[in-house]
């Protein structure tokens, strides 16, 4: 029977065959990067796939989308906000006891 490797994410559980990963995205963020999205369901095959015609799937309206800093200041996502942070600070505090984050790499310069 065929198996394939896949690397789950540690955040949100989402699987995806390693080979498929571009690794030079994980190093793309930045606290701007929108967190809460909207997307318009257009007609099309289902799921999300663009297929030939580029009008069809879930196409995010930018003018819409949130960081988590806009997040953070608006009370009705409060619950969002808690929950990410608190699922970001198990897996550091993990990762610390673990020995794969050293606590010298938390400390932050102060400008």
């Amino acid at each position: 029977m065929a198996r394939q490797e896949q690397i789950a994410c540690i955040f949100c559980g989402k699987s995806v065959i390693k080979e498929k990963i571009d690794w030079e995205k994980f190093d793309n963020w930045d606290i701007n990067w929108i967190v809460r999205q909207i997307r318009e369901m257009l007609p099309g095959p289902g799921r999300g796939k663009r297929g030939k015609n580029k009008n069809v799937g879930f196409p995010a309206v930018p003018s819409e989308g949130l960081s988590i800093v806009q997040m953070a200041a608006d009370p009705a996502y409060a619950d969002v906000v808690s929950a990410i942070k608190r699922r970001l600070l198990k897996i550091v505090k993990a990762y610390v006891e673990a020995g794969i984050i050293k606590k010298s790499e938390l400390r932050f310069k102060k400008e």
